[in-house]
């Protein structure tokens, strides 16, 4: 013991840096490893087949060809019908992207994707901005998500095809079975078939980090709804909001990594 103390003692500087590396290294696998017990989820990379069309109906028919593969995935969560309010879906969706959107607005990495987008999409990162949308097919948020396709609720996103992808799609719903509302989230990537190089949710770390995000979101839909009355917005907690955030900026750097 006194061997350690002594080390310690001659190097503090060395342990306040592993500490300062280590602790976050260690809240995010930690993260990962509470959300993949708690998230119901699934991935898969194959060709496309016209199955995935059930749950991503804006994917381009040409996409289904065998010249392309894709990278899917998919995260969902049961909430009593009961811990929310008495709204239609498409008012609960509706109610969900305004607030964490809106939130993600106030994070630190808004500012730096904002810098990046186009100066007529800046305005889209504004939470009076957000606030007005009802997320309809042509909407844009945060200079990167362009509504494609619209139903009941769920709201399919297009992302900027960059890289070797030639298309992406993150789609987020609600839906009520018996007692209890399914929340999902669901992304799918697609590039050639021929093409060597590698998709962001084809890297190893890349996928990992998605997944933290993904989960993330699920996991916060009954946060967003706790508290909720005449459709104003409930509370997040601090850590439901960085996951949030997270999620909307890995959408970017899945894409710009290439």
């Amino acid at each position: 013991m006194d061997r350690y103390i002594s080390y310690v003692t001659r190097y503090p500087r060395t342990l306040a840096t592993a500490l300062i590396i280590g602790y976050p290294i260690a809240n995010v696998v930690y993260l990962h490893w509470s959300l993949s017990r708690t998230i119901q989820h699934g991935k898969e990379s194959k060709r496309l087949t016209s199955a995935l069309k059930k749950t991503i109906s804006s994917i381009p028919e040409e996409a289904f060809s065998s010249d392309h593969v894709v990278v899917h995935d998919w995260a969902q969560r049961s909430i009593p019908a009961s811990k929310v309010p008495d709204l239609s879906l498409d008012e609960l969706i509706v109610l969900y992207l305004k607030h964490t959107m809106s939130q993600f607005s106030r994070l630190p990495q808004a500012y730096l994707l904002k810098t990046m987008a186009d100066p007529e999409d800046r305005k889209t990162f504004e939470a009076d901005y957000i606030s007005t949308l009802d997320f309809k097919e042509g909407d844009l948020v945060h200079g990167i998500y362009r509504v494609i396709a619209r139903s009941d609720g769920k709201v399919e996103f297009a992302l900027k095809p960059l890289g070797v992808v030639k298309g992406s799609r993150l789609v987020v719903a609600i839906e009520r079975k018996g007692d209890e509302l399914v929340c999902s989230s669901e992304t799918a990537m697609w590039k050639y078939a021929g093409e060597k190089g590698l998709m962001p949710l084809e890297r190893r770390l890349m996928k990992w980090m998605h997944e933290i995000a993904s989960w993330g979101s699920v996991e916060v839909w009954d946060e967003v709804f706790d508290g909720l009355e005449d459709g104003k917005s409930g509370n997040v907690t601090f850590s439901g909001g960085l996951r949030c955030g997270f999620a909307s900026f890995l959408g970017v750097i899945f894409q710009v990594v290439e």
